[in-house]
């Protein structure tokens, strides 16, 4: 499990339908480099106790909202994943959205952050998306839906983005975390400091290492 240089969260992919519990696949790491990476841990809607697993001690189990969606098609961009949340029955119940990409190839990297507005929610999404399979474009892909780790909520997504290098003026808007109020897209809060633009070796430096992917 590595952690990212300079800007990303991290996480992982998405699994199977019904059957046998996943073992937790290791976190994907993010393009850029400065926020540190986050982890997620799979569990399945039909595994889903009745107190769900604490994301942190300080943090009461009714309080998260934040999931991820696992194994993603590498197509999906951000787009084409609010198409999926709105059908689905979902639009103007998220309020941020993060869709990592390759800055290289522009494709996803197959996993995507959610932040639900109320924790009552978060059943309905997980049990809409563990499992699901009716993408837009042909593919094998099964989604599997997480918890994000650490970060949980709106507040801790905006500050952990606000000043990550995402956000610098020379990054294009697709490459960045949207926020949304009843379901319209509003600004990112400014940057409380000067930003350094990504680097594009380090934001393409997860794809070294021959891993092939599938759309």
């Amino acid at each position: 499990q590595q952690q990212q240089q300079q800007q990303h969260c991290a996480t992982p992919q998405h699994c199977a339908t019904p059957p046998k519990p996943a073992v937790a696949t290791p976190p994907v790491q993010h393009p850029v480099q400065q926020c540190t990476a986050p982890t997620a841990h799979p569990q399945r809607a039909d595994e889903l106790p009745a107190v769900l697993p604490a994301v942190s001690h300080s943090m009461s189990e009714n309080d998260r909202t934040t999931v991820v969606l696992q194994n993603l098609p590498l197509n999906y961009r951000r787009p084409m994943l609010l198409r999926m949340l709105d059908v689905q029955g979902f639009a103007g119940k998220y309020d941020f959205v993060y869709v990592p990409l390759d800055f290289k190839t522009r494709t996803g990297l197959g996993y995507a952050f959610v932040n639900l507005v109320d924790p009552s929610v978060v059943p309905l999404f997980w049990r809409a998306f563990d499992g699901f399979r009716k993408w837009i474009f042909p593919s094998q892909k099964i989604c599997r839906v997480t918890w994000s780790t650490p970060y949980q909520g709106l507040k801790a997504h905006v500050k952990r983005y606000r000043n990550c290098s995402l956000m610098h003026d020379s990054v294009p808007d697709e490459y960045r975390p949207a926020l949304f109020e009843e379901g319209v897209r509003v600004a990112f809060p400014p940057p409380t400091r000067k930003l350094a633009a990504p680097s594009q070796k380090a934001a393409v430096r997860r794809n070294k290492g021959g891993r092939k992917a599938t759309p």
